[in-house]
């Protein structure tokens, strides 16, 4: 008999790199597809993190009325994205995110060819297409590895889309992912 599928609100997608596991995204977040499926982007949104005032209700109870305890804010602003995944900023020059990105792609298209070949020319065009967009505005981007620094696994990128945005807009190459539910 076959077991019941749990419904969306009762189970999360997190996508993990391909080649080494490391978690990357979570469908927690609106993902956006372009370039022929070869691309998902993610808002990130800027919050804020640690301590927070927190009123107990204490009033006078306990005595020491007009006692203060100095508490030290150690509240920061982070990226959602960068921080619920652990990702670290790197860096490239355009010629060696080009070395990156090809050997990167031969590897994806070598586990496609495995796994799912259907996939392999949809796979192709959009990422000629999607590594052109990059390369075109290359000085716009950001780049993130994932929480184990593999330099040859998935490697993240981020932009801002509007001069307004408090946060980037994250590029992951979605046939470098491996979607599981929880």
């Amino acid at each position: 008999q076959k077991e019941p599928q749990k419904s969306r609100s009762q189970a999360m997608r997190v996508y993990t790199d391909l080649l080494n596991g490391d978690e990357m995204i979570s469908d927690s977040y609106k993902i956006e597809k372009r370039f022929n499926d070869a691309c998902f982007e993610v808002k990130g949104r800027l919050v804020v993190k640690g301590a927070a005032e927190v009123d107990i209700g204490r009033g006078n109870q306990f005595g020491g009325a007009g006692e203060e305890e100095a508490v030290e804010d150690t509240s920061e602003k982070v990226i959602d994205i960068v921080d619920a995944f652990r990702y670290t900023e790197t860096s490239f020059s355009k010629a060696d995110y080009g070395t990156y990105i090809k050997s990167y792609m031969k590897k994806v298209k070598a586990e496609l060819e495995k796994s799912n070949p259907d996939r392999v020319a949809g796979f192709m065009a959009g990422a000629k297409e999607m590594f052109a967009w990059v390369t075109k505005q290359f000085d716009d981007f950001q780049f993130f590895m994932g929480e184990k620094c593999d330099p040859d696994a998935h490697c993240v990128l981020a932009y801002y889309k509007n001069d307004t945005d408090e946060a980037p807009t994250f590029v992951y190459w979605a046939d470098g992912l491996k979607g599981k539910v929880f």
